[in-house]
């Protein structure tokens, strides 16, 4: 098994940790490197896979796109995109998951990226066969930290990580409930707005 790699400035990801912990206390932050440690003892496949793939205009679609658009590689936040993908006839290459949102749909792309932390590890031995382990800890073998916070942003982050020179988002409503409303989830989005905002200095955004 590889070792783990940084995809991200470690810097930038202690930045990114302590805004998430100053928003939202509440989660496990304490088990976030129990969760690495089995994702790496699961095992997955190295970063590499990714790499087969044309990054320079990815298209990421988040909970709840309404459009479709061109891209060079498509990318489903969690299982519930992924499906919606695949209603519409579009098999997504890579799908960004931490296995919270119809996690059974998570293995219908190419790759899965599974998102290990410490409010899922309970599902982690549920992730696709396919599968790239992301840690939000220093990574350990096998795993790797790419950047960002909830499944949206982390997926940006990745591809601005695997060489990206525009990401278009689609589906980037905060302001439209999916899966719950609640104040944990509102914080979630704030974060994430926030994190594609900073992101969108180094790298152009297109939101849809």
């Amino acid at each position: 098994m590889t070792g783990g790699r940084w995809l991200v400035d470690p810097l930038e990801w202690q930045y990114v940790m302590t805004l998430a912990r100053a928003l939202l206390p509440e989660l496990s932050f304490q088990r976030d490197q129990e969760a690495a440690e089995l994702a790496s003892s699961l095992g997955g496949l190295p970063i590499d896979v990714l790499l087969e793939l044309d990054w320079s205009k990815p298209v990421v679609y988040m909970p709840p796109f309404r459009r479709l658009v061109e891209g060079s590689v498509v990318v489903a936040v969690e299982g519930f995109a992924a499906r919606r993908l695949l209603e519409a006839g579009i098999r997504p290459d890579v799908v960004v998951t931490d296995l919270d949102y119809e996690p059974e749909d998570a293995g219908v792309g190419r790759v899965a990226v599974v998102h290990a932390h410490g409010d899922n590890i309970e599902r982690l031995r549920a992730a696709p066969p396919r599968r790239v382990f992301t840690v939000q800890t220093a990574p350990p073998p096998g795993t790797y930290n790419v950047g960002g916070f909830t499944d949206g942003d982390r997926a940006v982050y990745l591809a601005y990580a695997l060489g990206a020179r525009e990401v278009v988002i689609s589906g980037f409503y905060p302001g439209v409930p999916i899966k719950r409303v609640d104040s944990v989830k509102a914080r979630k989005l704030a974060l994430a707005s926030a994190l594609l905002r900073r992101l969108s200095r180094l790298l152009p955004l297109r939101l849809l």
